[in-house]
């Protein structure tokens, strides 16, 4: 009797081989099971899956093609996927090809003139083709390669399958493509556009290289999205967003040409209020009091400047500058004032200027600056004596000078004869000269972006300055060397000067317009007047396309141009940010209209000043620390002037160690107890500098190293300097270098408020 495992044992064995085999299968195809489409349903022009889809491909080409001429078809907003494939011919199998296609052309045209028939011209052009690229393939210039290309169109529902076909036909038509539906073939059709480099349809045309280059579709106009960007706007063609940062191109500035009404206001606002939310700090030249709304709305600070306010800028106040400087800088704001001058006027300024500070005592010695400058009404008495001189080449140009300082002096404009009086101590900074007479807002916008500038520089912060209606201050004669140098050299203090005029004229055809179009990496045109668009086109060397949407610009809309980038743009602002910008006074009246929600109290409260770089950490919340790190600030702990360690936030720009920094900050803070008159410096001068009761100016070194050797390195250094000024000590951190007599006076840190009170009491 045979045992019945004998009977089965064949059959199991068959089971488990045929298990293994279904188990092989199913995992090799495991990715396939995963991704397919639960149903797929056939139609003789179309399949339905999730969506329906629809495969067109190209049967035709047009002769001649321009680089990226495809990107039409990309830039479409509707719902498809573009299939390309290329796959290159062997060098042999393209010469053979050729030659035989060359033969064939030879025969049809040998036919033709032994008929006596004309050659058609389309067969005499194809040859010539022909044989010009076999040459080129035997040069090794180009190489042959075969091309299809398919567009699947997809959609829900099958009539808007049927509207997205005729666009996406009636756009290939426009490029010179013949389109056409591969009936009965969709399904093919569809696994030739999936992406896995299988071409099932094999639709193809032969192409060359440089035709195959021309074909792909990435030439869509954009800028490298910068990690630190803000968005500008979206590109008109595509709406892609464009994201930039003015502060990564070749330098920061900005200009922005438009007529009024264009949107130049609105689209600087809203890049202005993005910069802010990205720590950037604010400064605005406003003469129409447009931004103080929104420079109150994120609690900044608003400066009015008028005959009757508080505020004023001495125009003779060195500014931080020095001698030279201010010298370049008040020749320039005296064209600003008088116009262009003449060679007698400009030295006899130069000359009264010079007296001037002279009989206040201040000189080209740095140890002078720190004294209290002269007014404008100290230039006019330099001045006033030459209109009694004997000599018409003196009297005749000092009374012309005479006779436009007396506004500044004794008339409507007397207020700018006073010193300065003026406080930058917010990130969020607007000057108000609205109510500023016309005659003297040149001269206010002039002084303030000087000082603004001057102010600014002192750090390496990112900080923008806006000049509204800046051809009043760029007007500063027809030379234009202030101007010049200041926009040229703003990358050097990571300042972006940000410059709107609707004089585009003056712009293009003046010295001081053109240094500032060379010297401004952005620049956005905007709605122009059709007087000025054929000069526009012509200095900025617009292109057709680009000359037609400078001409229909919207309002809203600009042509970007970035160092070598050109976009057509429009700007779109939230709903919020257009809430917070808008001046259109039925929209405001809507505004007011609509129930507002309970206004959410912020997490922090900035009711410190962020901008000053050293602050207690005992006096600040945990918020506070939070923000002050957020923007750069650290950790730092030292020993104060009491004796006592203690944690500070800083926040070092300078070029020392974060001791010294700190050391230097404290001794500066000691000494604003008792005066204003200092001065602090991160150059080869002393680090502080501060007038005494009796006139004298004393300088300071810190010396904050513990290495002995070290610090006698730089004291001995310093040393020269030092004794230029009236008296000078060292404060320093080790009690050994108290020994070194050689030097002059060494206090000690703790020491330093005793020293510092002994001058003033």
């Amino acid at each position: 009797m045979i045992p019945k495992f004998d009977i089965k044992l064949p059959f199991i064995k068959k089971k488990k081989k045929e298990k293994k085999a279904l188990y092989e299968e199913y995992k090799d195809n495991l990715l396939t099971y995963l991704t397919s489409p639960s149903t797929i349903k056939r139609h003789s022009d179309y399949i339905e899956m999730d969506k329906c889809h629809r495969v067109i491909a190209a049967i035709n080409y047009p002769r001649v093609v321009d680089s990226g001429w495809l990107t039409r078809l990309v830039e479409m907003n509707l719902d498809f996927d573009l299939s390309v494939h290329i796959k290159p011919y062997l060098l042999e199998s393209s010469i053979s090809m050729l030659e035989s296609e060359i033969k064939k052309q030879k025969t049809d045209i040998y036919a033709f003139k032994t008929e006596g028939k004309i050659i058609p011209q389309s067969l005499i052009q194809k040859n010539e083709d022909t044989m010009a690229l076999l040459n080129q393939i035997q040069q090794g210039r180009e190489k042959m390669f075969d091309m299809s290309f398919y567009i699947d169109a997809k959609s829900y529902d099958k009539k808007e399958l049927d509207v997205i076909t005729s666009k996406i036909k009636t756009s290939m038509a426009s490029i010179m493509i013949t389109p056409k539906v591969p009936s009965y073939q969709m399904y093919t059709a569809l696994k030739s556009v999936l992406p896995i480099g299988d071409d099932e349809l094999s639709i193809t045309r032969n192409i060359t290289s440089s035709g195959v280059a021309a074909c792909f579709p990435f030439a869509i106009t954009s800028l490298e999205h910068h990690a630190t960007g803000i968005l500008i706007g979206f590109n008109q063609v595509n709406n892609i967003p464009i994201v930039m940062d003015p502060f990564k191109l070749s330098n920061p500035n900005v200009l922005v040409l438009g007529t009024s009404g264009g949107g130049k206001s609105f689209c600087i606002k809203l890049m202005l209020m993005r910069e802010f939310m990205e720590g950037v700090d604010i400064n605005i030249i406003d003469p129409q009091a447009e931004y103080t709304d929104l420079v109150k709305r994120f609690d900044g600070k608003v400066i009015r400047i008028a005959p009757d306010s508080d505020t004023v800028i001495n125009p003779m106040d060195l500014m931080g500058q020095n001698y030279d400087e201010k010298k370049l800088a008040l020749l320039s704001f005296f064209r600003v004032v008088m116009g262009e001058l003449n060679e007698t006027q400009r030295a006899i300024l130069d000359d009264s200027i010079d007296s001037t500070y002279e009989d206040v005592g201040i000189t080209k010695d740095p140890k002078t600056w720190i004294k209290k400058p002269p007014v404008l009404g100290d230039l006019y008495d330099q001045v006033l004596p030459l209109t009694r001189s004997d000599k018409e080449i003196i009297y005749k140009p000092a009374t012309a000078i005479v006779i436009r300082l007396k506004p500044f002096v004794s008339g409507g404009l007397s207020f700018l004869n006073q010193h300065t009086r003026i406080d930058l101590d917010n990130r969020f900074v607007s000057f108000d000269i609205k109510d500023m007479p016309d005659v003297g807002k040149g001269a206010v916008m002039y002084l303030l972006l000087e000082y603004v500038y001057n102010k600014m520089k002192k750090s390496r912060k990112r900080r923008i300055c806006v000049v509204d209606e800046a051809w009043t201050v760029l007007s500063a004669g027809e030379e234009g060397e202030y101007i010049f140098r200041l926009i040229k050299t703003c990358r050097k203090f990571n300042l972006s000067l940000i410059l709107l005029t609707q004089d585009v004229e003056d712009v293009m055809t003046s010295k001081a317009g053109r240094a500032v179009m060379a010297n401004t990496a952005t620049k956005m045109l905007m709605k122009q007047d059709t007087t000025v668009v054929s000069n526009i086109i012509d200095k900025f060397h617009l292109n057709d396309a680009e000359a037609e949407f400078v001409r229909r610009a919207k309002i809203g809309s600009a042509l970007l141009i970035a160092e070598n980038s050109r976009i057509p743009i429009y700007i779109k602002a939230s709903p919020e940010e257009h809430r917070i910008i808008t001046t259109k006074p039925d929209e405001l009246t809507e505004f007011i209209r609509e129930p507002t929600a309970p206004e959410i109290e912020r997490e922090v409260k900035l009711e410190f000043d962020i901008s000053k770089p050293l602050h207690r950490e005992a006096q600040l919340t945990y918020e506070k620390i939070q923000t002050l790190t957020k923007t750069g600030f650290h950790e730092f702990k030292t020993e104060t002037l009491d004796g006592i360690h203690e944690l500070f936030m800083i926040k070092n720009e300078t070029n020392e160690s974060d001791g010294h920094f700190v050391l230097q900050e404290l001794v500066k803070d000691e000494i604003k107890k008792y005066t204003d008159r200092i001065k602090v410096h991160y150059t080869t001068l002393p680090d502080i500098t501060f007038e005494t009761p009796n006139s004298e100016i004393v300088a300071i070194e810190v010396i904050e190293d513990l290495d002995i050797g070290t610090c006698l390195d730089k004291m001995k250094k310093k040393l020269k300097t030092l004794k230029r000024y009236n008296s000078y000590f060292f404060v320093v951190t080790n009690p050994e270098l108290k020994k070194h007599e050689e030097f002059g006076e060494v206090v000690l840190k703790t020491n330093f408020p005793t020293k510092i009170r002994n001058f003033f009491e």
